[in-house]
């Protein structure tokens, strides 16, 4: 009996493999050597996670119902209790056009046609976390239909806002933990009433006034609103400094008459989809589309400041005259397209490649197309790139389904992530041959299917991944995926059952920059202190029909 078991070890088909280091991972006490090593031929990404921990002298991952044959032969006796914890890994293997392991080390490298006479090169580096999802959350008046978030003028102050189905903005300020080091806590600074409908979009951008954030909602009643919002620390009658905000209204934004451009002020005409843009005088543009597949460009200029050589009793007079006007300025369009679309605008982005140095960071990327270049998507099944300023349409790409939902990459410009209500989040290259059209297709239509058990509702890329993006839905559930496999790396039940996800928000962790460039191979950049496992790395906000606005640190 042990000369047949001995027999058959001899027998197990073998592969020699060399495994190296991403080289974008920092921690590169993560390294192994170099030199090929033989491994079982139908090793998977658990069987070579369990060489690297051993290489590593680290505790072996133990994980029940492990396909990966291997993995018992590489676990050990030793004292796992003096060794470090084990960390998960992802794999690549060289030739196969950067997508990560999900077969066995020989099937995938006779798929892709590579050679086996030769020790095959894999890149490895530590796989994303499981999103940890937390029981502190938010409760909110009504069901959370939208999410946006930025930081002040002085980048000292991030809020995350939220639009409500009972018309009301809440504002919170957010903050690192001092218990848990990266985790966001969220500080609620206030609570408006923004419209008489649920509101379904909004969004915001710094002010020119570091204190101040500008914010545009837009309600089923059809109103489209500016708010300022104003942030102050004050103290207390005991002295302890207390978080405190104004939400004021600036003004509402009237579309054009029916007259003028068809059937604009119908039943449809509501605003669905909205984005700021701050172009390089620093001026503020806003980017509205609406139910009739219209997309207005809004100039939001503050007239609010009085000049210098004002007089005192001028200044009083303009004072008091614009108190009686607050909230009441009408805002005109610069720029209508009136037949953007055959159908409501489901999404809009000014490209967040650009969007991240303006409202995250203070990094010098090159805004030169910001508030020029805009995206849209829509019911019509199409997605379009638009030349704002020639007012141009400069590439449509038509896909099969209806849009219901739409996020840019923060690091590939022109790069889309769109959900469905087929269930299916597909990708698009904006910078495909506007001649191939077949390639578009490709990029768009085969990426993850199928992606979720119902309706899509929101898709965000990752400020720090540059293949990382998560997605909600109707299903209650939220998916984190990366761009190099078809299958989700994490699904987390994050609403009751029967409760609808509606909303998301991936924004980076409280103590770190957004701007940290981990937009190459390596997941949730190095994993800092011994036990590889670091502090969190960002976190996602969550609203659903719950009424609760979830957090998930990641």
């Amino acid at each position: 009996m042990s000369a047949d078991s001995s027999s058959d070890e001899e027998d197990v088909a073998q592969v020699r493999v060399a495994l190296k280091l991403a080289n974008s991972v920092q921690d590169r006490s993560l390294e192994v050597p170099t030199e090929s090593i033989a491994v079982p031929a139908d090793i998977g990404r658990k069987g070579l996670s369990a060489v690297v921990n051993h290489l590593l002298g680290r505790s072996i991952p133990k994980e029940k119902g492990d396909d990966d044959d291997d993995d018992e032969v590489m676990s050990d006796d030793d004292d796992d209790g003096e060794k470090l914890p084990p960390i998960t890994f992802e794999f690549i293997v060289k030739g196969t056009n950067n997508r990560l392991l999900r077969k066995g080390v020989e099937k995938e490298a006779r798929q892709h046609g590579l050679s086996l006479e030769e020790a095959i090169t894999i890149t490895y580096f530590p796989a994303a976390d499981v999103p940890q999802l937390s029981n502190d959350g938010e409760t909110l008046p009504d069901w959370v239909s939208c999410l946006s978030a930025c930081s002040d003028g002085s980048n000292k102050n991030t809020f995350v806002l939220s639009g409500c189905y009972d018309g009301s903005i809440n504002a919170y300020k957010r903050e690192q933990r001092d218990d848990k080091d990266g985790t966001s806590l969220l500080t609620k600074v206030n609570f408006a009433k923004a419209g008489t409908g649920p509101i379904k979009a909004i969004t915001a951008t710094n002010h020119i006034d570091e204190n101040k954030l500008w914010i545009a909602s837009a309600s089923l009643d059809h109103s489209l609103n500016i708010h300022t919002y104003e942030y102050s620390n004050k103290a207390n009658k005991k002295g302890n400094s207390t978080s405190n905000g104004t939400l004021q209204s600036y003004g509402q934004c009237v579309q054009a008459n029916n007259g003028d451009l068809g059937a604009s002020t119908s039943d449809n005409a509501f605003t669905t989809s909205l984005d700021f843009a701050t172009k390089s005088d620093n001026s503020k543009l806003l980017a509205s589309g609406n139910g009739n597949g219209m997309i207005s460009i809004w100039n939001i200029d503050d007239n609010d400041d009085d000049s210098a050589e004002v007089s005192d009793k001028k200044r009083q007079k303009s004072s008091d005259s614009k108190k009686k006007k607050s909230g009441n300025r009408e805002i005109v369009p610069i720029v209508n397209l009136a037949n953007a679309h055959s159908q409501l605008v489901s999404g809009l982005s000014w490209g967040n490649h650009n969007k991240q140095c303006h409202q995250f960071n203070n990094s010098d990327n090159d805004s030169s197309n910001y508030g020029t270049h805009l995206i849209s998507g829509s019911w019509d099944h199409s997605i379009k790139l638009w030349d704002v300023e020639k007012q141009n349409c400069l590439l449509t790409l038509n896909g099969a389904r209806v849009v219901s939902c739409l996020d840019t990459s923060y690091h590939s410009e022109g790069v889309v992530a769109t959900g469905h209500p087929d269930c299916t989040i597909r990708l698009w290259d904006l910078r495909v041959n506007t001649n191939s059209k077949q390639s578009a297709l490709i990029v768009s239509d085969n990426t993850f299917r199928p992606s979720h058990k119902a309706w899509v509702s929101n898709v965000q890329w990752s400020q720090s991944n540059a293949y990382q993006l998560s997605s909600t839905s109707h299903d209650g559930t939220i998916k984190v995926w990366d761009i190099r496999s078809s299958v989700p790396l994490h699904t987390v039940r994050t609403f009751p059952k029967e409760e609808k996800g509606l909303s998301l928000l991936w924004l980076p962790s409280a103590s770190a920059s957004a701007s940290a460039s981990a937009s190459s191979s390596s997941s949730s950049s190095t994993k800092e202190n011994n036990n590889g496992k670091g502090g969190c790395h960002s976190t996602i906000y969550a609203g659903g029909t719950d009424c609760i606005m979830k957090r998930l640190e990641v």
